[in-house]
């Protein structure tokens, strides 16, 4: 874990989603855990020689971002919505999947069970715990239940999955439309140091970058609808947007994989079709 103010932890170098804790006076807060249950052990066994874990804030429905909620005795926090996502969830499709990666992964996932938040909010939360303050925000973009959470006193913001800094952007379920609004949000606040979902830390600066790679998105997908393809067409050829970032940890060879969901995603959303019908 790297320190990056007085009392703020973070990992951005894990497969799966950043995450990171804050040593409060009266105990240590989570904000989302790792993907993997070895690195959730291994986080863990650093936490337990500084305090007891006192919660557990999680920024969004993926599974990157709660899975090691389960090797953690502490409530957790969250939108509404990511709790609804995770009790929804398929969970030996999720254990599936999370023990193939890695040789080790499935020791740890027998008998698994989400420690599912219990702790909800809507537009927002303020949550104090000794001598810090937690301000969760409802910043819906990337999905419809994204929060940012500002660690006041540290001028820290974890942005959640809402900036992906210098790696490849996951459009997969995402409104555009939505995500611009949660970057002028994020802009507005106070915070300027920003722990993004995936990537190294970032500021301010980077909104524009982040906003232009969506805009860029949304315009090669609009492209291939104005030449008349069908989804399945577009899914097919319109395969060339991979090239100016890298992907994350671990995600190598997933480019592909990542530019049909995006795909499909945006189609639907240049053609008003589906969750993004404007009707």
């Amino acid at each position: 874990m790297k320190q990056i103010s007085d009392n703020v932890f973070i990992d951005n170098e894990r497969r799966g989603s950043n995450h990171g804790y804050v040593v409060t006076s009266d105990g240590i807060v989570l904000i989302d855990t790792p993907h993997k249950p070895t690195d959730a052990l291994r986080l863990r066994a650093e936490i337990e020689a500084i305090g007891p874990v006192r919660y557990i804030i999680n920024t969004e429905p993926h599974g990157d971002h709660w899975t090691g909620n389960a090797f953690f005795d502490a409530p957790a926090i969250a939108h509404s919505g990511v709790r609804q996502r995770i009790l929804d969830t398929d969970m030996a499709e999720h254990v599936s999947r999370v023990s193939g990666m890695g040789p080790d992964e499935h020791l740890h996932l027998q008998g698994y069970a989400p420690n599912t938040p219990i702790i909800t909010f809507e537009s927002g939360m303020t949550l104090h715990v000794g001598n810090h303050t937690f301000r969760m925000t409802h910043m819906p973009g990337h999905t419809k239940f994204q929060a940012a959470v500002s660690v006041v006193e540290e001028g820290v913001t974890f942005t959640s999955d809402n900036i992906f800094c210098q790696v490849h952007t996951w459009i997969q379920e995402a409104d555009p439309d939505e995500w611009f609004t949660a970057l002028d949000s994020l802009g507005a606040l106070a915070e300027d140091s920003f722990v993004p979902g995936h990537g190294p830390l970032c500021s301010k600066e980077y909104l524009d970058d982040q906003r232009s790679w969506i805009q860029e998105w949304v315009a090669y997908v609009r492209s291939g609808v104005e030449r008349g393809m069908t989804k399945d067409e577009a899914l097919d050829k319109l395969t060339d947007m991979t090239d100016r970032y890298p992907m994350d940890v671990e995600q190598d060879g997933m480019a592909p994989f990542v530019m049909r969901l995006n795909v499909a995603n945006l189609y639907d959303y240049v053609t008003g079709q589906g969750a993004h019908s404007r009707g």
